[in-house]
């Protein structure tokens, strides 16, 4: 965005966070916490429908926008104008890919997106070659082998921000006052999150062979929320209450996330409040050194990882202590979002 010298015009600019103002879908979370962090760095931000946006004299807009209403909506619709800038999410599902399914293993995923059209990515590519003045952002993933990803990632990289997903969960004090749990326990395993889709579309599968021969272990007292659980939705102080008592907070996604090699809210949640967990993913290795964190290649290694982590609750202080110093220091909303609206013009 616009500088006056080295000090951010942060009033010559209006954001607008579009949609998903009612509490449910899963996009409701992230947009609430893209609130939070532009109240905190002093942006005026509102988060609305479509239909509430206004026009503000003598200010620019940014609009922040995925899927209802989508990039294409506000072109459509005539809401854009000359100086307003697009921030435009870029995951991998959107609006315009319902009905489809990856498979039923990570090959069949891995082959699935190889091919697949990633359409949110398209309509990135189709607004900025119309003169839309669009960036890309999204939790950063692979591109490489991906096809039409790659070939539209490497026309626009310098128009994507890739970024370290962070909490949604935890506030600015918490993120930066943040220390190791490492006793109080009630449970082994503690899992907040929706557990959704079926065996090829979603994360039904991962549960399955991750964490349910855990669950089932009469040995290992588990304790479960969100969306699929017996539980349901809990609130956030449950959420953080289940995640604190827990000697193991078990990090899972879908096939499709892993074969990106992508790293969601989740891990970052897990580890900014000073628990733990065992990362399911290889794009842990995006962020940190292997002496930083724990990864698990396949199934069996990482409930294997999550048995011995759970008896050993002190061998899991380094990797905490080594992750939250990174967390406080460079991956976390408030920081990237500062990075992203400075570089966004």
């Amino acid at each position: 965005m616009q500088k006056d010298g080295d000090v951010i015009a942060k009033d010559k600019y209006v954001i607008y966070l579009c949609g998903y103002t009612q509490f449910g879908h899963t996009n409701w979370y992230p947009w609430k916490k893209f609130y939070d962090v532009f109240k905190h760095l002093d942006y005026e931000v509102y988060w609305t429908e479509k239909e509430q946006i206004k026009k503000h004299s003598g200010k620019n807009r940014v609009f922040i926008t995925w899927c209802n209403p989508d990039t294409v909506e506000l072109l459509n619709d005539g809401i854009y104008e000359e100086g307003d800038i697009i921030l435009h999410k870029l995951v991998a599902f959107g609006q315009y890919d319902s009905g489809l399914e990856w498979g039923n293993n990570m090959e069949e995923c891995l082959e699935f997106f190889k091919n697949f059209r990633w359409s949110l990515y398209q309509v990135l590519e189709q607004a900025y070659d119309a003169g839309v003045n669009i960036w890309g952002f999204g939790a950063k993933t692979e591109h490489k082998g991906f096809g039409e990803k790659e070939r539209i990632v490497e026309k626009l990289k310098d128009r994507i921000f890739w970024i370290p997903w962070g909490s949604s969960l935890c506030t600015y004090d918490e993120v930066h006052n943040s220390k190791p749990i490492m006793d109080g326990f009630t449970q082994d395993l503690g899992f907040v999150g929706s557990i959704w889709g079926t065996p090829c579309r979603g994360n039904i599968m991962s549960v399955q062979d991750y964490m349910v021969p855990l669950i089932d272990d009469p040995d290992i007292k588990s304790d479960l929320g969100g969306p699929g659980t017996a539980r349901g939705h809990v609130d956030d102080a449950t959420h953080m209450h289940i995640l604190r008592h827990s000697r193991v907070c078990p990090i899972i996604n879908a096939p499709s996330f892993k074969v990106e090699k992508g790293v969601m809210d989740r891990f970052w949640t897990i580890h900014t409040i000073g628990r733990f967990g065992v990362a399911d993913t290889e794009g842990v290795y995006e962020f940190f050194n292997e002496d930083e964190v724990e990864y698990a290649a396949t199934p069996e290694e990482w409930r294997d990882k999550v048995k011995y982590y759970i008896k050993n609750v002190d061998k899991q202080l380094p990797f905490i202590e080594k992750i939250q110093k990174r967390i406080r220091e460079e991956y976390n909303y408030y920081h990237t979002w500062e990075n992203i609206l400075n570089s966004a013009s």
